[in-house]
């Protein structure tokens, strides 16, 4: 699994949340069993041909494409569900371009909705190098008065096509020297997204310990207040202002959306590592960090250090560590 958050992690390197504790276990130093309740935590059922099962494995399939921009270009052929393409559009409103409707060279991603409806479906068939004019009416609530539940015409050319590559091609660029190794680890990384869902769902949380969830909070906070002022040139008070939002109610917003599930999820791990009597210990975070450096050579120690933190590192470590345990005594049909 390491192998394959390393490869997030070189292409995420600014983007990702901030999360988790540092040297000498600074997260979650109270007696967790105040604060959480945890039922049998060994022995969970996966079905393997479960729905639930099967979308994790695709997804994580996805995942690992989408990550690593393992794709292959379609210059012959027509638009796939699924497909990147690459387009220039125009859209037209009774006859006139409207504002925000035109561009040139957009990789859209066919079938994730990121258009009004319509607009990716239409596409699907329509062969490389053809225009076509596809008609799709603006919702109702749109942002903009004048579009609102309005027709109008977009006239698309496909310019080519990224298709996603098959496991086969791409195995060995996430360091898997056979194909089996890497299905395997799709195979324990869905099994364990599973067992966590389980888990979770009984999982119940009586108190959240105030010092780990002010620095998550924190944590979160200055790394999206990075992300925008990098990307946007937005500072954060203008962030939350353009929600509509105060800062106290963006704040708990935050916690309750993101903060408090990722902290829910933590204290299990930690839970169980106590449990179970499992070390964690600072020199043990940096041989992680290590190994991961040494996986990917296009990666810097003190860079991702900076980026994320030792918190996040011993995060990703104690998950490991206790998903793979979760794993081992997990029982797979």
């Amino acid at each position: 699994m390491k192998k394959i958050i390393t490869a997030i992690i070189s292409v995420l390197l600014i983007a990702s949340m901030l999360v988790g504790c540092g040297k000498e276990r600074e997260l979650y130093q109270v007696n967790l069993s105040k604060h959480i309740e945890v039922g049998e935590y060994t022995g969970v059922t996966v079905d393997t041909n479960s729905k639930e099962y099967k979308e994790y494995y695709q997804s994580n399939i996805d995942n690992d494409v989408k990550n690593g921009s393992y794709y292959n270009e379609i210059k012959e052929g027509k638009v796939q569900n699924g497909d990147i393409a690459n387009i220039d559009y125009l859209g037209k409103k009774d006859g006139v371009a409207f504002e925000g409707g035109t561009d040139k060279g957009y990789d859209l991603e066919i079938g994730s909705g990121t258009f009004i409806d319509g607009f990716e479906s239409q596409l699907i068939g329509v062969e490389v190098g053809k225009t076509v004019d596809i008609n799709v009416t603006f919702p109702e609530n749109y942002d903009k008065e004048e579009l609102k539940g309005a027709p109008v015409v977009f006239t698309v050319t496909i310019n080519s096509i990224k298709r996603a590559q098959e496991p086969k091609e791409y195995f060995r660029n996430l360091k898997f020297k056979t194909l089996k190794s890497y299905e395997d680890d799709l195979k324990k990384r869905s099994a364990i997204s599973c067992i966590m869902d389980a888990l979770l769902k009984e999982v119940n949380v009586t108190k959240y310990p105030s010092e780990d969830v002010d620095k998550i909070y924190e944590s979160e906070y200055k790394l999206m207040e990075q992300y925008y002022q990098n990307y946007y040139g937005m500072s954060m008070d203008s962030v939350i202002s353009s929600y509509g939002m105060t800062e106290d109610a963006f704040k708990e917003a935050m916690l309750e959306n993101s903060v408090y599930p990722q902290i829910k999820e933590q204290m299990m791990l930690y839970y169980i590592l106590d449990a179970e009597k499992m070390t964690c210990t600072e020199q043990e975070v940096e041989n992680y960090i290590n190994e991961m450096v040494e996986e990917n050579k296009n990666l810097n120690k003190e860079t991702l250090k900076k980026t994320y933190g030792d918190y996040y590192f011993e995060s990703l470590f104690v998950k490991e560590k206790v998903s793979d345990f979760l794993y081992e005594k997990a029982v797979l049909k």
